[in-house]
Order: structure tokens, then sequence, then C-alpha cells
């Protein structure tokens, strides 16, 4: 029986499947989040770490024979890339020309469209607009990171939230928790006092922060008009992304990928109404692992 190891690495978690040829998936999981910004020796000794913990899960259910990852951050043709080619290697016990290692949203891209018939918009723990032409020729727009964009993202919704509620609290104090953005708010942090929340914040990841974005969506199903806004901006944001790639493309099918768009309504129908023409836009979820996992059971 042959086994192929998909891994689909995010920001708040790197899940992988295990996929025997005929597409069945014989064993899944997940570990810490994986990063392709291996910038500094303590990332990659944190990347090592991740994979050793994945292979001894994986291996306990069988060997793969050739791996396909998706990994966040990371782009091809760079040290980086050769980097975890030789992490997943090691830890598996494979020879280099069995590892295909690519950005997270190479392999997302593929597991809705054939190359160049659409355009993914992704929005997780961080956003990009992502294009995979015929010849393999990637153009993406956004994708810069929280600290210079990610508009729309969950990090976004999250931070805009945060700073709604304080900077109200520091105008009019005590307004700003005690709204039902506050409240909800308050409750997944632990508490109001700036301690508190700084810990949370800047004590953390930026997944964890990302998934404050869940918070935003239940304040919104309550009425919250906060954060109802705050959601309308998020689908406006996406929508630029594709609005980008729509005038340097050509308008065509769009395929909306990633948690953020799970957390309220009101993110796609905001992308929708934004969207400079009028395209079939896929919102349903496809696992990334799984197809990851088809494909590098293909490895020979």
């Amino acid at each position: 029986m042959t086994l192929g190891l998909g891994i689909d690495a995010g920001g708040t978690a790197t899940r992988w499947r295990l996929v025997e040829e005929d597409g069945k998936c014989v064993a899944q999981g997940s570990v810490d989040p994986l990063t392709g910004h291996l910038f500094s020796a303590a990332a990659e000794d944190r990347a090592r770490q991740i994979v050793d913990a994945m292979a001894k899960a994986v291996l306990h259910s069988g060997q793969p024979m050739g791996i396909v990852a998706g990994i966040t951050g990371l782009t091809r043709d760079t040290p980086a890339e050769a980097t975890m080619r030789a992490l997943l290697g090691t830890a598996f016990n494979l020879a280099p020309a069995k590892v295909f290692v690519a950005e997270d949203m190479w392999i997302a891209y593929l597991s809705y469209f054939a190359l160049g018939e659409g355009i993914l918009i992704y929005s997780g723990t961080g956003s990009i607009g992502y294009y995979l032409s015929p010849d393999k020729e990637v153009i993406r727009v956004g994708g810069r990171g929280n600290l210079i964009d990610d508009g729309g993202s969950g990090f976004w919704i999250a931070r805009e939230a945060l700073k709604a509620i304080l900077r109200t609290e520091e105008e009019t104090p005590g307004e700003g928790w005690s709204t039902t953005l506050g409240t909800c708010m308050a409750g997944a942090l632990g508490g109001t006092d700036w301690n508190v929340v700084r810990a949370f914040v800047y004590g953390g990841d930026r997944g964890k922060i990302g998934e404050l974005a869940r918070v935003v969506g239940d304040a919104a199903e309550r009425g919250d008009k906060t954060a109802e806004g705050i959601l309308r901006a998020a689908g406006t944001e996406l929508a630029r992304l594709a609005n980008a790639l729509f005038r340097r493309l050509a308008p065509r099918p769009v395929a909306l990928v990633g948690g953020a768009f799970r957390i309220h309504p009101m993110i796609g129908d905001a992308f929708r109404r934004d969207l400079l023409a009028p395209v079939d836009v896929i919102n349903s979820d496809v696992d990334a692992a799984l197809t990851a996992g088809r494909l590098a059971a293909l490895v020979r």
C-alpha cells in the first residue's frame, strides 16, 4: 500500500492527512502552526520541533512514500524552501525528490481550480488574493503580513475590534467594555484590565489573536453595530483583493477560502456587493491537506 502525506500549514494549525493511492484518507491530525518564515536559527529550531512532532504522529499509522506540503509564508526557490524540504525529508526518512514544498496557497488553489481558471481569496489569520497561471506563474495581491496589511483577515478583524473598544474606553471611560462587543471580548480575553489585554495580545502569536475574530462575529450576531461595521469592512477589504486581480487579469470565478469567511455572513455579503464584476463565487470548504495527500500518493 502506497501512502502519501499531505500537509496544510496555516496560521492557527498544521493539518496533515495520510492518504492511499485511491484517495482514501487513512489517518489525520494536526500539530502547532508551521511557518515558512525561517529567518533565524530559533525559527528553524521551532520548525524542526513541529515537524518531529508531526512525524511521530504520522509514522504511528504508516510510512509515507511522498510528501506534498503547503506552508504559509513560504516562497518556492528560496533557502527556506530547501530548509523545509530537508526537515521533512529527515523526519520521514525520504529523499529530497520525494518531498514537494510550496506556499499553502499553491495547494489551496489546486483544490478549487485548474491552472488559470479562477482566483482564490483567502482570509484566515492573514489574507491574500492568489492566481496560478497555466504556466504556473503566481500573481498575488495582499499577503504582506499583519504588520503591513492583511486587511479583512481574522487578525485584522480582531485588531479593529480591540482598537474600537479601547478608543471608546479612552474617550468615554466605561463605555468601551460595556458594549456587547466589549463584553464578548472581555470574556475571551479574561478581563478588561490593560495588563490582561496586553498579556493576551503581546504574549501570544498572531493565530491566537486571529481567533478573537469569532468573538466579533458573536457580537454582530447579537446586534452590536460596531461589530457589524467591522465585518462589513472586512468584506470590502477582501473584495479589494479580488478587484485588483480582476484589473490585472480580467474577471473570473472566485473561491473564498479560510475560516474568516465562516465568522458571519456579513463578510461574504459585503464581498459580493463590492466586486467590480458579477462572477461565480464559490464558498464551500475543500480539504487542502487531503488534496495535498492525494497528490503525494502519486509521487514515485
